[in-house]
Protein backbone atom coordinates (compact mmCIF):
# COMPACT_ATOMS: atom_id res chain seq x y z
CA UNK A 1 0.00 0.00 0.00
CA UNK A 2 2.62 2.37 1.13
CA UNK A 3 4.55 1.69 -2.90
CA UNK A 4 0.97 2.88 -4.57
CA UNK A 5 0.78 5.71 -2.07
CA UNK A 6 4.67 6.80 -2.57
CA UNK A 7 4.91 6.25 -6.27
CA UNK A 8 2.93 9.23 -7.44
CA UNK A 9 2.66 11.42 -4.62
CA UNK A 10 3.48 15.37 -4.72
CA UNK A 11 6.70 16.25 -3.07
CA UNK A 12 6.91 16.54 0.65
CA UNK A 13 4.34 14.03 1.23
CA UNK A 14 7.21 11.74 2.30
CA UNK A 15 10.68 12.04 3.32
CA UNK A 16 13.07 11.54 0.69
CA UNK A 17 15.42 8.65 0.35
CA UNK A 18 18.56 10.96 0.67
CA UNK A 19 22.09 9.83 -0.17
CA UNK A 20 24.13 7.16 1.65
CA UNK A 21 21.13 5.92 3.57
CA UNK A 22 19.58 2.30 4.11
CA UNK A 23 17.25 3.25 0.71
CA UNK A 24 19.92 4.66 -1.58
CA UNK A 25 21.92 1.65 -0.77
CA UNK A 26 19.26 -0.38 -1.41
CA UNK A 27 18.19 0.71 -4.84
CA UNK A 28 22.17 0.93 -5.26
CA UNK A 29 22.13 -3.14 -4.73
CA UNK A 30 19.11 -3.41 -6.96
CA UNK A 31 21.24 -0.94 -9.76
CA UNK A 32 23.86 -3.19 -9.37
CA UNK A 33 21.77 -6.24 -9.60
CA UNK A 34 19.51 -5.60 -12.28
CA UNK A 35 22.62 -4.47 -14.51
CA UNK A 36 24.51 -7.25 -13.94
CA UNK A 37 21.63 -9.49 -15.59
CA UNK A 38 21.65 -7.53 -18.43
CA UNK A 39 25.21 -7.47 -18.97
CA UNK A 40 25.47 -10.82 -18.49
CA UNK A 41 22.41 -11.95 -20.68
CA UNK A 42 24.06 -9.94 -23.70
CA UNK A 43 27.92 -11.49 -23.66
CA UNK A 44 26.76 -13.29 -26.82
CA UNK A 45 24.53 -9.84 -28.19
CA UNK A 46 25.89 -9.39 -31.95
CA UNK A 47 26.24 -5.94 -33.21
CA UNK A 48 22.77 -5.47 -35.23
CA UNK A 49 20.87 -6.86 -31.95
CA UNK A 50 22.76 -4.14 -29.89
CA UNK A 51 21.35 -1.34 -32.87
CA UNK A 52 17.85 -2.47 -32.26
CA UNK A 53 17.93 -2.46 -28.85
CA UNK A 54 18.89 1.00 -29.02
CA UNK A 55 16.48 1.75 -31.29
CA UNK A 56 14.20 0.16 -28.36
CA UNK A 57 15.40 2.10 -24.96
CA UNK A 58 15.24 5.57 -27.67
CA UNK A 59 11.40 5.23 -27.35
CA UNK A 60 11.77 3.85 -23.72
CA UNK A 61 13.26 6.51 -22.54
CA UNK A 62 11.69 9.26 -24.52
CA UNK A 63 7.95 7.66 -23.26
CA UNK A 64 9.06 7.83 -19.83
CA UNK A 65 10.79 11.14 -19.96
CA UNK A 66 7.10 12.10 -21.22
CA UNK A 67 5.81 10.68 -17.78
CA UNK A 68 8.17 12.56 -15.60
CA UNK A 69 6.96 15.76 -18.16
CA UNK A 70 3.30 15.48 -17.09
CA UNK A 71 4.55 13.93 -13.50
CA UNK A 72 5.78 17.51 -13.15
CA UNK A 73 2.54 19.63 -14.60
CA UNK A 74 0.23 17.84 -13.13
CA UNK A 75 1.86 19.26 -9.70
CA UNK A 76 2.35 22.57 -10.80
CA UNK A 77 6.37 22.16 -11.17
CA UNK A 78 6.56 23.88 -14.27
CA UNK A 79 9.87 25.98 -13.43
CA UNK A 80 12.85 24.67 -16.07
CA UNK A 81 14.51 22.78 -13.38
CA UNK A 82 11.41 20.34 -13.14
CA UNK A 83 10.77 19.26 -16.21
CA UNK A 84 12.93 21.13 -19.25
CA UNK A 85 15.29 17.45 -20.19
CA UNK A 86 18.51 18.88 -20.56
CA UNK A 87 21.04 17.88 -17.93
CA UNK A 88 24.31 16.30 -18.68
CA UNK A 89 23.06 12.35 -18.26
CA UNK A 90 19.78 13.67 -20.06
CA UNK A 91 22.13 13.43 -23.52
CA UNK A 92 21.78 10.03 -22.68
CA UNK A 93 17.94 10.01 -24.07
CA UNK A 94 19.29 11.97 -27.53
CA UNK A 95 22.52 10.00 -27.74
CA UNK A 96 20.02 6.87 -28.16
CA UNK A 97 18.13 8.83 -30.80
CA UNK A 98 20.64 9.95 -32.86
CA UNK A 99 22.59 6.76 -32.81
CA UNK A 100 19.31 4.32 -33.29
CA UNK A 101 17.78 6.70 -35.71
CA UNK A 102 20.38 9.29 -37.07
CA UNK A 103 22.54 9.30 -39.91
CA UNK A 104 26.45 10.12 -40.69
CA UNK A 105 28.14 12.63 -38.22
CA UNK A 106 24.65 12.78 -36.10
CA UNK A 107 25.04 9.12 -35.44
CA UNK A 108 28.55 9.52 -34.73
CA UNK A 109 27.90 11.81 -32.24
CA UNK A 110 24.98 9.93 -30.70
CA UNK A 111 27.57 6.68 -30.43
CA UNK A 112 30.16 8.91 -29.23
CA UNK A 113 28.43 9.86 -26.00
CA UNK A 114 26.86 6.66 -25.71
CA UNK A 115 30.44 4.98 -25.11
CA UNK A 116 32.72 8.44 -23.95
CA UNK A 117 29.88 9.66 -21.77
CA UNK A 118 27.68 7.04 -20.13
CA UNK A 119 29.77 4.68 -17.93
CA UNK A 120 31.32 7.68 -15.81
CA UNK A 121 27.90 10.10 -16.03
CA UNK A 122 25.43 6.43 -14.84
CA UNK A 123 27.90 5.61 -12.75
CA UNK A 124 28.68 9.36 -10.62
CA UNK A 125 24.54 9.29 -10.31
CA UNK A 126 23.98 5.79 -8.92
CA UNK A 127 26.41 6.75 -6.36
CA UNK A 128 25.60 10.23 -5.79
CA UNK A 129 22.36 10.62 -6.38
CA UNK A 130 21.87 14.71 -5.70
CA UNK A 131 18.77 15.41 -7.57
CA UNK A 132 15.67 12.87 -7.48
CA UNK A 133 16.32 11.00 -4.25
CA UNK A 134 17.02 14.29 -2.28
CA UNK A 135 13.51 15.42 -2.74
CA UNK A 136 11.01 11.67 -2.90
CA UNK A 137 10.69 9.00 -1.00
CA UNK A 138 11.86 5.45 -2.01
CA UNK A 139 9.05 3.83 -3.99
CA UNK A 140 8.19 7.12 -6.20
CA UNK A 141 7.95 7.43 -9.85
CA UNK A 142 11.13 10.19 -10.02
CA UNK A 143 13.53 7.56 -8.02
CA UNK A 144 12.84 4.72 -9.73
CA UNK A 145 13.16 6.02 -12.94
CA UNK A 146 16.26 7.81 -12.13
CA UNK A 147 17.92 4.59 -10.81
CA UNK A 148 16.65 2.74 -14.16
CA UNK A 149 17.94 5.36 -16.50
CA UNK A 150 21.70 5.66 -14.74
CA UNK A 151 21.73 1.85 -14.67
CA UNK A 152 20.18 1.68 -18.47
CA UNK A 153 23.45 4.47 -19.11
CA UNK A 154 25.77 2.39 -18.00
CA UNK A 155 24.63 -0.88 -19.40
CA UNK A 156 24.79 0.92 -23.12
CA UNK A 157 28.37 2.56 -22.55
CA UNK A 158 29.57 -0.63 -21.74
CA UNK A 159 27.89 -2.65 -24.54
CA UNK A 160 29.42 0.31 -26.98
CA UNK A 161 32.72 -0.53 -26.06
CA UNK A 162 32.72 -3.98 -25.64
CA UNK A 163 30.06 -5.37 -28.78
CA UNK A 164 30.83 -2.43 -31.05
CA UNK A 165 34.55 -2.18 -30.16
CA UNK A 166 34.58 1.81 -29.71
CA UNK A 167 37.72 3.67 -29.66
CA UNK A 168 37.70 6.16 -27.60
CA UNK A 169 40.29 8.34 -29.33
CA UNK A 170 40.61 11.85 -30.54
CA UNK A 171 38.24 11.36 -33.27
CA UNK A 172 35.83 10.06 -31.41
CA UNK A 173 36.31 13.01 -28.96
CA UNK A 174 35.85 15.19 -31.12
CA UNK A 175 32.62 13.84 -31.82
CA UNK A 176 31.27 13.26 -28.24
CA UNK A 177 32.33 17.43 -27.74
CA UNK A 178 30.31 18.91 -30.37
CA UNK A 179 26.98 16.78 -28.79
CA UNK A 180 28.02 18.20 -25.10
CA UNK A 181 29.07 21.41 -26.63
CA UNK A 182 25.38 22.16 -28.11
CA UNK A 183 23.61 21.03 -25.19
CA UNK A 184 26.02 22.59 -22.65
CA UNK A 185 25.32 26.09 -24.55
CA UNK A 186 21.44 25.71 -24.70
CA UNK A 187 21.45 25.50 -20.93
CA UNK A 188 24.11 28.40 -20.16
CA UNK A 189 21.71 30.97 -22.61
CA UNK A 190 18.38 29.11 -20.98
CA UNK A 191 20.32 29.79 -17.20
CA UNK A 192 21.35 33.04 -18.53
CA UNK A 193 17.83 34.15 -19.80
CA UNK A 194 14.96 32.62 -16.92
CA UNK A 195 18.01 31.76 -13.88
CA UNK A 196 17.00 28.32 -14.26
CA UNK A 197 20.10 25.61 -13.42
CA UNK A 198 19.86 22.82 -15.93
CA UNK A 199 22.97 20.78 -16.22
CA UNK A 200 24.12 21.84 -12.97
CA UNK A 201 26.03 24.56 -14.72
CA UNK A 202 24.77 27.70 -12.53
CA UNK A 203 24.91 26.07 -9.07
CA UNK A 204 25.55 22.61 -7.46
CA UNK A 205 22.42 21.83 -5.90
CA UNK A 206 22.71 19.11 -3.08
CA UNK A 207 26.30 17.34 -4.63
CA UNK A 208 28.32 16.53 -1.21
CA UNK A 209 31.51 18.06 -2.70
CA UNK A 210 32.25 21.65 -0.30
CA UNK A 211 34.86 23.03 -2.72
CA UNK A 212 32.24 23.22 -5.64
CA UNK A 213 29.86 25.44 -3.25
CA UNK A 214 32.42 27.81 -2.12
CA UNK A 215 33.60 28.38 -5.85
CA UNK A 216 29.56 28.79 -6.78
CA UNK A 217 29.75 31.64 -3.42
CA UNK A 218 33.15 33.18 -4.62
CA UNK A 219 32.99 33.21 -8.25
CA UNK A 220 29.87 31.85 -9.88
CA UNK A 221 31.11 32.31 -13.45
CA UNK A 222 34.04 30.71 -12.48
CA UNK A 223 32.23 27.82 -11.12
CA UNK A 224 30.23 27.34 -14.71
CA UNK A 225 33.38 26.94 -16.28
CA UNK A 226 34.77 24.62 -14.04
CA UNK A 227 31.71 22.61 -14.50
CA UNK A 228 31.71 22.81 -18.33
CA UNK A 229 35.04 21.42 -18.46
CA UNK A 230 34.83 18.60 -16.27
CA UNK A 231 31.63 17.89 -17.75
CA UNK A 232 33.95 17.99 -21.16
CA UNK A 233 37.11 16.36 -20.17
CA UNK A 234 36.11 14.09 -17.67
CA UNK A 235 33.86 11.39 -18.42
CA UNK A 236 35.50 10.85 -21.80
CA UNK A 237 38.85 10.89 -20.96
CA UNK A 238 38.50 8.73 -17.17
CA UNK A 239 36.46 6.32 -19.49
CA UNK A 240 38.95 6.44 -22.30
CA UNK A 241 41.65 5.66 -19.43
CA UNK A 242 40.51 2.59 -17.90
CA UNK A 243 39.11 0.81 -21.35
CA UNK A 244 42.57 1.51 -22.90
CA UNK A 245 44.06 -0.57 -19.87
CA UNK A 246 41.88 -3.23 -19.75
CA UNK A 247 41.95 -3.46 -23.57
CA UNK A 248 46.39 -3.51 -23.36
CA UNK A 249 45.75 -6.21 -20.60
CA UNK A 250 43.76 -8.31 -22.79
CA UNK A 251 46.16 -7.83 -25.41
CA UNK A 252 49.19 -8.74 -23.02
CA UNK A 253 47.49 -12.19 -22.22
CA UNK A 254 46.57 -13.15 -25.96
CA UNK A 255 50.23 -12.69 -27.11
CA UNK A 256 51.14 -14.54 -24.16
CA UNK A 257 48.60 -17.32 -24.74
CA UNK A 258 49.82 -17.11 -28.64
CA UNK A 259 53.73 -17.61 -27.27
CA UNK A 260 52.76 -20.00 -25.06
CA UNK A 261 51.08 -22.05 -27.75
CA UNK A 262 53.90 -21.60 -30.47
CA UNK A 263 56.48 -22.89 -28.00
Amino acid sequence: MNFFNQFWAPRNAYDPVGMFTRGHMFLLCISLILLIILLYNSRNLKRPTLEKITKFLAIIMVTLEGVKIYYSFSFGYTWLNEWFPIAYCSIFMYALLLSGYGNGKWKQMGQAFLAGGCVLGGTAFLLFPSTSLMMYPIWHFQCLYSMLFHTLMIYIGVMYLWKMNMELNKVTYKAYTKLYTLFALIAIIMNTTFNSNLMLLREPFKIPVLFVHQLVKDAPWLYTIFVFLVYLLGPFWITAYFINLIRRSKEKDTLKDLGEISV
